[in-house]
């Protein structure tokens, strides 16, 4: 008996032909590009909601941009990023913090990981502030 496969959940996070190449350049005062660096070349896929992705390899294999791209604290070379349907490489301002609030990098090294200006109490509280819907100020 043949049932119709459910249909899949619309993708949350589709990356295709991202790009990350940082330029070489020699001179001081006139810079030339001699070359570049291929951080990320050419990385695809599509997250659905309830998967989850981890991102591993050796060091220096482009992890960390590939995170950098995603969260858009860098801007890729080439290639597209949408987040629910939007093309996030194109945002900017207002809309670019809007989608920022729902997309978090956890950070390889743990030692590293909290910024030793903040308090803990600072530090765990944060995310309340940016969602301050989720509990009240009391609450905390």
């Amino acid at each position: 008996m043949n049932r119709p496969s459910p249909q899949a959940p619309e993708p949350i996070l589709e990356v295709s032909g991202l790009v990350k190449h940082y330029p070489l350049t020699r001179g001081v005062l006139f810079r030339k590009q001699t070359g570049a660096v291929k951080a990320v070349d050419g990385v695809d896929f599509v997250l659905r909601r309830g998967e989850t992705l981890g991102i591993v390899g050796e060091s220096g294999c482009g992890k960390s941009t590939v995170a950098r791209l995603l969260c858009s604290l860098e801007r890729p070379t080439a290639g597209r990023i949408r987040y629910r349907g939007e093309d996030i490489t194109r945002l900017s301002g207002r809309a670019l913090k809007a989608v920022r609030r729902n997309i978090q990098m956890v950070f390889q090294d743990p030692y590293t990981s909290l910024n030793p200006r903040m308090t803990v109490g600072d530090i765990v509280g944060e995310p309340f502030d940016i969602h301050p819907e989720v509990a009240p100020k009391g609450d905390r």
